[in-house]
């Protein structure tokens, strides 16, 4: 293929290359004509290629606990298949033309050769792999998906990232409402409770992942933090304004009652794993949480 194909002008991420690695690139590329609604990438599929965009508008599709979600749309000047390629693992997510489309695809090889000699080409494909992982958790989340897409994007371009190794916290029982909600985007947390009779015991009520929540039962309850959220592996979170998660309330119907909707099944598990272990007398302050997220709905 031409430079012209893979130009800097098409493709302005591609300025962070030297005039080589771009001409690499391009004699490199092979290019594909696809019709509308076909897959490039099946989730779980080994990743062989970096597809550039020529031409034509592609959808990203997750499947997650027997729903499919749409992610994002990708369209001319855009690239993808950078995740497998650089973390060398199955693809974790769908791709699927929307309507005819013109690619150009370079090899694993030849794309990996780049990352090793560009530090700032390897980052590029670093931040993007992270935002569109990100954006991933976003569309899978049963209260973060009831937003707009193009509210999803601004949520996704002010939130701000997160890390964590293992044993910190995200966010801790008792403790003042934070002014953010997390969005769990990589690794594992667990959330737990102080046992009522035996301070130095911890009940363990739910493992969170990728797509999960914390923080919200604080932001509607209007209370202190009903657990602590700690990090079991090394986590990556985005931490969501709580200001803009209630001008959305206010805006989106269907928003405010996923979420209320979301606080309430968490109390009513929280409320079920207490009186299992620690008796009916143990659960009066989860109680009082569900009195307080049903005052503020």
């Amino acid at each position: 293929m031409t430079e012209q194909g893979l130009s800097r002008k098409r493709f302005p991420s591609l300025a962070v290359l030297r005039e080589d690695e771009l001409r690499l690139l391009a004699v490199s590329a092979e290019r594909e004509q696809l019709a509308a609604d076909v897959p490039v990438i099946a989730e779980g599929q080994k990743g062989d290629f970096l597809y550039f965009v020529l031409d034509g508008f592609l959808r990203v599709l997750k499947r997650h606990r027997g729903e499919i979600f749409e992610v994002a749309t990708i369209g001319p000047g855009d690239f993808f298949g950078e995740a497998s390629i650089l973390f060398d693992a199955p693809a974790g997510a769908e791709v699927r033309t929307t309507d005819p489309c013109v690619l150009a695809r370079v090899s694993a090889p030849i794309v990996r050769e780049l990352v090793s000699r560009n530090e700032q080409f390897a980052r590029l494909l670093h931040q993007v792999a992270e935002r569109r992982q990100a954006a991933t958790a976003i569309a899978v989340n049963p209260v973060f998906s009831k937003l707009p897409l193009p509210v999803r994007e601004v949520l996704l371009f002010n939130a701000r990232m997160e890390r964590l190794m293992r044993g910190e916290l995200l966010c801790e029982e008792g403790g003042a409402p934070l002014p953010w909600v997390f969005l769990i985007v990589q690794g594992e947390a667990e959330a737990s409770m102080r046992h009522p009779q035996n301070p130095n015991e911890r009940i363990v009520f739910a493992r969170l992942g990728p797509g999960d929540e914390a923080g919200e039962v604080s932001l509607v309850t209007r209370r202190p933090q009903a657990a602590t959220v700690r990090a079991t592996t090394p986590l990556k979170a985005l931490a969501i304004d709580t200001e803009m998660i209630e001008a959305w309330r206010r805006r989106y119907p269907d928003f405010n009652a996923a979420l209320y909707a979301c606080v309430q099944r968490k109390l009513a598990h929280a409320i079920e794993a207490v009186r299992k272990i620690a008796g009916e007398e143990a659960v009066k302050t989860i109680r009082g949480d569900a009195e307080g997220a049903a005052e503020h709905q």
